[in-house]
């Protein structure tokens, strides 16, 4: 009959609490080795404690403002793509329309209209720009595609062909269109141009032929006390007089006119795409400024470090130390557990 269950249980179950004890600290100094910090930082540093709590929430809201300021620099150069396109689109229909100069040429005419219909669609294709799921160009609302296209079904073309039959009298097709004076008191082209068809675009009505975009652009804040906007709305004036001078131009240099009234739709067309010029690069302007002001981004990522270096200071162990301790706990429970077996191993009867 054995009697080792009771001659050696006090020190079996001694050695089973101590090897519990090396094992649970041989999973914390584990732990310390491989991330660096203690593995309970309330107990190795006590009262510190809050301050390092502190230290870790300043650390991570700055850290979200930088990853946003990586958000915001991908939307500033996806615009400023998408505006320089715009603006070079702009410049191609005022060479066309200055090659024009009034003429009633069939062919120079064809010519300048397919360069206006081209600048409008790339016009209306890069205000629509998306990036992410984002429309760049919609203001706050940036699930909303901001511009709706000009065709023959759209409110701004219906719009117009109204208010064009309402001031003269008859349509775009009529052969009187050919008797249209070119200035001077109503009903005459300059006036129509100048007082129906500019307040459409000038004004609300832009909002409700064409756009569904806010006047209120994006900002992102790129440090503690700074922010920037990210993006420009097709609201801007710049976009409204682009679209401006492209339906001045298409709807009515086509058109059965006289030299003269031709001639002051050119000029007025010509004039819009200039205000619509000097507005797009405008506002490349000012996303050129957001894009480039990195000063506020440099303080940050220097307060980052600060902070960061402060916590290490607090919470980091001592590599050598950790490994050592790994290393002595470990030969500690290899040693348990030969001692262990051994003492289960003893018993009376391999004495009798």
């Amino acid at each position: 009959m054995s009697t080792a269950n009771i001659s050696n249980l006090s020190i079996q179950t001694s050695m089973r609490l101590t090897i519990r004890e090396a094992q649970n600290e041989l999973i914390k100094a584990q732990q310390e080795v491989t991330t660096g910090i203690y593995a309970d930082i309330g107990a190795e540093i006590g009262g510190a404690t809050s301050a390092v709590v502190d230290l870790t929430r300043d650390s991570l809201r700055l850290q979200s403002i930088k990853n946003t300021n990586a958000i915001a620099t991908q939307r500033l150069e996806a615009s400023q793509e998408a505006l320089d396109q715009m603006a070079q689109a702009g410049d191609d229909m005022n060479e066309a329309l200055i090659a024009l100069s009034g003429t009633a040429n069939t062919s120079n005419l064809e010519t300048a209209i397919q360069a206006i219909d081209s600048a409008l669609d790339t016009f209306t294709s890069m205000a629509n720009t998306s990036l992410g799921g984002e429309y760049l160009f919609s203001g706050i609302n940036t699930d909303v595609e901001p511009l709706e296209e000009y065709s023959d079904t759209s409110a701004a073309k219906l719009a117009f062909d109204a208010e064009f039959l309402s001031y003269f009298g008859f349509p775009q097709s009529d052969p009187q269109t050919a008797t249209i004076a070119a200035s001077g008191a109503a009903p005459s082209m300059e006036d129509f141009i100048t007082n129906v068809v500019e307040p459409m675009y000038s004004g609300a009505d832009w909002t409700t032929d064409w756009s569904s975009a806010t006047d209120e652009v994006m900002t992102s804040r790129i440090s503690q006390t700074e922010t920037v906007e990210t993006s420009a709305s097709v609201n801007s004036k710049g976009m409204r007089y682009f679209a401006l001078a492209a339906v001045v131009a298409k709807e009515l240099l086509a058109l059965d006119l006289s030299d003269d009234s031709r001639a002051v739709v050119t000029k007025k067309a010509i004039e819009y795409t200039g205000i619509a010029t000097t507005g797009i690069n405008s506002a490349r302007t000012m996303l050129g400024l957001s894009e480039t002001d990195r000063e506020g981004q440099r303080s940050l990522q220097v307060q980052i470090d600060i902070i960061e270096t402060t916590l290490s200071s607090k919470i980091e162990v001592d590599a050598y130390e950790a490994s050592t301790r790994v290393n002595n706990l470990l030969s500690l429970v290899e040693a348990s557990y030969t001692l262990t077996a051994k003492i289960q191993a003893l018993s009376l009867v391999n004495y009798l």
